[in-house]
């Protein structure tokens, strides 16, 4: 998927029910890897403190990321109402959305191309390296021992330059150039 695609793509998973619509777009939001977002639980969402915590990673360790104003709309519509141990996507297919999506009109795409996409406008909005890479849980190559040694940012290291990110996704949902 390209960033051409993205309104025709925001229009189609607008037909979904509510619950798949707010899969992909905190998909694409934060850029989280499919299991990610699939098994996220009430739990892991502290809108006090404003933080959202994945405890299980592809490389075995616990991300954090903030929870900004485009993902906290979708964040408190899905946690209304669950106990903590619940999941905010319980039911949705995550193998299968991708398909859903495209069966009403999405062009076609893998939801791995949504964590892409955030890398791409990240980096075209010269966001740095070891800020997409912390948004996006990337560890860097082992060769690279600055990144993966001495970099370390926070959650809320990333909260600004993740906002900017998703507004210009916003933007091209939105067929701005």
């Amino acid at each position: 998927m390209q960033e051409a695609d993205l309104p025709a793509w925001r229009g189609s998973i607008e037909k979904l029910n509510e619950k798949q619509r707010d899969f992909l777009l905190l998909a694409l939001y934060t850029g989280l890897r499919r299991t990610e977002c699939r098994e996220l639980q009430r739990q892991h969402v502290d809108l006090a403190t404003g933080v959202l915590v994945v405890p299980m990673t592809k490389n075995g360790k616990a991300h954090t990321l903030p929870v900004t104003p485009l993902m906290r709309e979708i964040l408190e519509r899905r946690c209304d109402g669950l106990e903590p141990e619940q999941e905010l996507f319980a039911r949705v297919s995550a193998e299968h959305l991708a398909r859903a999506a495209m069966v009403v009109g999405a062009p076609r795409f893998m939801l791995h191309d949504l964590r892409k996409m955030l890398a791409t406008v990240g980096q075209k909005l010269a966001i740095s390296d070891a800020v997409l890479r912390r948004i996006l849980n990337h560890t860097p190559a082992r060769a690279d021992v600055l990144h993966r040694h001495y970099v370390a940012l926070s959650a809320e290291d990333v909260r600004e330059p993740l906002t900017v990110v998703q507004e210009r996704l916003v933007e091209l949902m939105r067929g701005a150039a």
